[in-house]
């Protein structure tokens, strides 16, 4: 039980901080997205994407930090890259294992695969709905 407590905690935290980025960034790229539409170009649409992937990866990336601290703090992992590397692994659902969770703590692996599925998800809604501004701001 308490793997799926923490897993749990974890989870919510990391859709509370992805949320505040995506939503922290809105402004920025509102004005990426003006400037954007100043001559509706395709290199500067394209620069405007590229922005928001940005956005969004460091949101993936704030989220894959919290999930590597958390394996520090219960001293799963001797350290840092490591604990980086499973993060990112099982964040993203690639799940390699080469290295692997210790038997009390593996339930943690199957809830980092599920958050991350679930933040780029979210952060696909937010890329069509960007694009989706861009083309209406365009024009098309």
């Amino acid at each position: 039980m308490s793997q799926l407590g923490l897993g749990l905690f974890i989870m919510c935290l990391n859709g509370f901080v992805h949320g505040l980025i995506l939503s922290y960034a809105r402004g920025f790229l509102e004005w990426i997205k003006w400037w954007s539409n100043i001559t509706c170009s395709v290199p500067r649409h394209s620069a405007a994407m590229t922005a928001s992937i940005v956005v969004v990866m460091a949101a993936h990336f704030a989220g894959v930090l919290i999930w590597c601290v958390t394996f520090l703090g219960l001293d799963i992992f001797a350290d840092a890259e490591t604990s980086l590397y499973f993060a990112i692994v099982a964040y993203t659902t690639l799940g390699f294992g080469d290295i692997i969770l210790p038997d009390e703590w593996r339930i943690l692996s199957g809830i980092v695969a599920a958050n991350g599925f679930l933040l780029f998800g979210w952060s696909t809604a937010f890329q069509m709905d960007f694009l989706s501004a861009l083309r209406r701001g365009a024009g098309e």
